[in-house]
């Protein structure tokens, strides 16, 4: 009866312990919650915009803005970001940097209040998150579980441990389930101490060298040393101009300057930049478009920094065959099937142009085109100083290329390049001494390859161990009025650019035709138009004439109209006004732009009516009907074809 007794005491006290356990984690976690005040914003798979109706993002926006709004968040607050565990993890690390520099520009943006006072803190990808998920799911048997466990905790770098996870047959299981809330960023409330130097707190864009050196070794590279930066400018489709003014672009040279601004000769070790090119068109077009990028960071640096000439190498691993093998190996959104086709076509021993036949071929050729193959246009630097530099700042290498997305989580850019027997140029650092100027004649690329930005030249006569790469350059358009063609009103018009923002516009207006004396559609008109560009182009690249301008316009014409005997007019008009408008590239391949305006100004015109004879063979002058139109308003509407005019740059560049 006692041990019954003790037996019942004994489970009472269990129970009464899992009672009170239970209610102060309860309790515990409540008031973390409290203190902590933190909200979460989940991102779309690959990406680093801030989508406001995005799973609970609702809920967490509204929070946000009561917070705001309290002035709970006067002091500011911090924004720590992840992106989940697959793919390449330093290209994750960058993403997650994305991630807090875009919802903190969104902040700003919704709240100017709170402009300084926001840090961020990217932490790459979310294993701790996982973790915690996979111990508390009820649906895991104990030995999935543990097995899962044992990957997550241990001392593996992080690829390696996707690669474990991925070879579990419970693997899809876990990314269906986890994976979509693993990217996220966390806002949390600073307490008013937390943040008081606001250039500080504003400074700390995503510093993805000190998140990969806080991991494991084997996934450090070279961003583990402060001394060191490594990072990628990208490139458009067949382009070796720099776009300075995309965000990834922009971020990655002043990192750059932040490096070597400052610092003498001999502070900086080595620059050692590393081009390349997407597997895409014939590859001798590839190859050297390849060095021209690498040329053209070289240049861009030299240009600011002539005295670190004698410090930078540059070499062409030509078309990035293996960083594309190892993004489609990294891929989760490929089938095994796809992702072994795709393979096989990559190692075999087909010609690089019969390879990209083959892929061509595939139904997953366009999400290679699209997702991968941006990333592959790189020029990589590294740059390394023999002192710790104050301040370096790591940026991701992703594309900002207007219409074309890249898979940040998905597509694992490595550090390896394919090295192609009789492609891979090596440009030294050497003076290139000045030669004969040769004779040259330009190769014919494909048909399909028409309008690229880059030339294929050879030359005869030149100096052993030069070759001649001319990238083109924009010196003017010419253009029609699709709105005018659609009335039949003929015109034409050149645009010439000058300098790094504007340019100069004449128009053609010239309908010039009648229909048996009975009908009259006569007009031409002569303007000019000044414009400014808002973003400087590439004085010497291709993407002049592109984006949002404003301009100053006169024109003058004289006309004839007629239609039967209710419309008999002729005249004269002169206009001036403003215009504001919009140039952008269409199709694939990007050879011609389209753009949009609209004009207001003042128009004046004195006219003259007169009345035909019943057989339309004369005009008779109606003296009472003489008068002066005097308009203020719209004047002109446009969207044009525009079509660049590109000639080849000349420029020698040794590849000994």
């Amino acid at each position: 009866m006692f041990g019954t007794m003790n037996f019942i005491n004994g489970i009472s006290r269990r129970a009464l312990r899992v009672v009170l356990s239970t209610v102060m984690m309860f309790v515990a976690a409540f008031f973390v919650r409290a203190q902590e005040s933190s909200l979460r914003i989940y991102y779309k798979f690959d990406n680093a915009t801030v989508y406001t109706d995005y799973l609970s993002n609702p809920a967490s926006f509204a929070k946000l803005d009561e917070i705001v709004s309290s002035s709970s968040a006067s002091n500011g607050f911090e924004i720590v970001t992840f992106s989940s565990p697959e793919g390449n993890f330093e290209y994750n690390a960058r993403l997650a940097a994305r991630r807090a520099e875009s919802l903190r520009n969104w902040v700003y943006g919704k709240y100017p209040q709170l402009n300084g006072k926001v840090s961020i803190r990217p932490n790459a990808e979310s294993w701790e998150d996982l973790r915690l998920k996979v111990e508390s799911d009820s649906r895991l048997s104990y030995d999935v579980r543990s097995r899962i466990l044992n990957i997550i905790d241990s001392d593996k770098a992080p690829d390696a441990k996707e690669a474990a996870l991925k070879a579990m047959p419970e693997y899809n299981a876990l990314y269906a389930n986890y994976f979509r809330t693993l990217r996220f960023a966390e806002i949390r409330l600073a307490a008013s101490s937390e943040i008081t130097n606001p250039k500080a707190a504003t400074s700390e864009v995503a510093n993805p060298k000190e998140i990969v050196a806080s991991s494991s070794a084997a996934q450090r590279h070279d961003y583990a040393s402060a001394r060191t930066l490594w990072a990628d400018v990208i490139f458009a489709l067949r382009s070796s101009t720099i776009d300075s003014g995309s965000y990834s672009n922009r971020a990655v040279l002043a990192a750059i300057a932040s490096m070597v601004e400052g610092k003498s000769v001999d502070d900086v070790a080595a620059i050692n930049i590393v081009s390349s090119a997407s597997p895409e068109g014939p590859l001798a077009i590839n190859d050297r478009l390849s060095i021209q990028r690498g040329q053209a960071l070289r240049d861009y640096i030299v240009s600011s920094y002539p005295e670190l000439s004698g410090k930078i190498s540059v070499r062409s691993a030509g078309e990035a065959w293996d960083d594309l093998k190892s993004a489609v190996e990294s891929d989760p959104s490929l089938s095994e099937a796809s992702r072994s086709k795709i393979l096989s076509i990559i190692v075999s021993d087909a010609e690089v142009d019969a390879k990209e036949a083959n892929l061509r071929a595939l139904p997953e050729w366009k999400h290679l085109f699209e997702d991968i193959f941006p990333s592959l246009r790189y020029a990589r630097i590294n740059v390394s100083m023999n002192e710790t530099p104050a301040d370096i700042t790591e940026i991701p290498s992703v594309a900002d290329q207007g219409d074309i997305d890249v898979d940040d989580e998905t597509v694992a850019v490595t550090d390896t390049t394919m090295h192609l027997a009789d492609t891979t140029l090596v440009i030294p650092v050497l003076p290139v001494v000045p030669a004969v100027e040769p004779a040259d004649t330009a190769a014919t690329a494909p048909a399909d390859t028409a309008g690229l930005d880059t030339a294929v030249s050879s030359s005869t006569g030149t100096k052993a161990g030069t070759a001649e790469i001319r990238p083109w350059k924009t010196i003017a358009a010419v253009k029609t009025n699709l709105l005018y063609d659609a009335v039949t009103a003929l015109n034409f018009e050149v645009e010439v650019p000058i300098g790094r923002r504007w340019s100069v516009m004449a128009e053609d207006i010239f309908p010039w035709w009648e229909t048996g004396n009975k009908y009259c559609f006569q007009m031409w008109e002569i303007g000019l138009e000044g414009r400014y560009w808002l973003k400087p182009w590439d004085v010497n690249g291709t993407e002049k004439l592109r984006g949002l301008f404003g301009g100053i316009y006169a024109m003058s014409s004289k006309y004839d109209f007629q239609y039967d005997k209710s419309v008999n007019y002729q005249g004269e008009y002169w206009s001036a006004g403003i215009t504001a408008g919009y140039s952008k590239p269409i199709g694939r391949k990007k050879r011609v732009n389209l753009e949009m305006s609209l004009s207001l100004g003042y128009l004046d015109s004195p006219y003259r009516h007169y009345m035909p004879t019943d057989d339309y063979s004369k005009l008779i002058r109606d003296p009472y009907n003489v008068g002066r139109v005097k308009y203020f308003g719209p004047t002109k509407a446009k969207v044009s074809l525009v079509v660049p005019i590109n000639v080849p740059r000349k420029k020698e560049v040794s590849h000994e």
